[in-house]
């Protein structure tokens, strides 16, 4: 089935690509688009949902467990310039950040160094991000 480029489709993808370090439940996206003024009416629940499967079968979104629940947190999914560091994902919210890449090869190059370990640049770290710790 052909997949349109529908306004919808546009404007979500937009939205997603504004809070690209945050990541959202599908009410959670409909409510934040309701609330940002920068963005216009927002999506039926129906049309959300049919999105964003669109969009995570076609790579764009990635789709996250928000910590040991079975909710679903959705995030618009790295670029190119994005695969080459690490991740870091909270285990309470699911929200995945980007790590520096500085960071990233200092670590990477540590491994190497002490542990004769490879590390894959795609890797995700879990923990727990600052705010769920406050």
């Amino acid at each position: 089935m052909s997949k349109y480029n529908t306004a919808q489709r546009e404007e979500l993808l937009r939205f997603l690509g504004a809070h690209s370090s945050d990541a959202f439940t599908v009410s959670g996206l409909i409510e934040a688009m309701k609330n940002d003024p920068d963005f216009g009416k927002p999506l039926a629940e129906s049309t959300a949902y049919r999105l964003i499967k669109q969009l995570v079968e076609e790579g764009k979104v990635k789709r996250t467990v928000s910590g040991v629940s079975r909710e679903f947190r959705y995030q618009l999914a790295a670029d190119e310039e994005c695969k080459g560091h690490l991740h870091l994902k909270c285990s309470v919210c699911g929200e995945l950040l980007h790590m520096h890449h500085e960071s990233s090869e200092r670590i990477a190059e540590s491994l190497l160094e002490e542990e004769d370990f490879s590390l894959d640049t795609g890797m995700v770290l879990t923990g727990i991000c600052k705010k769920c710790r406050e």
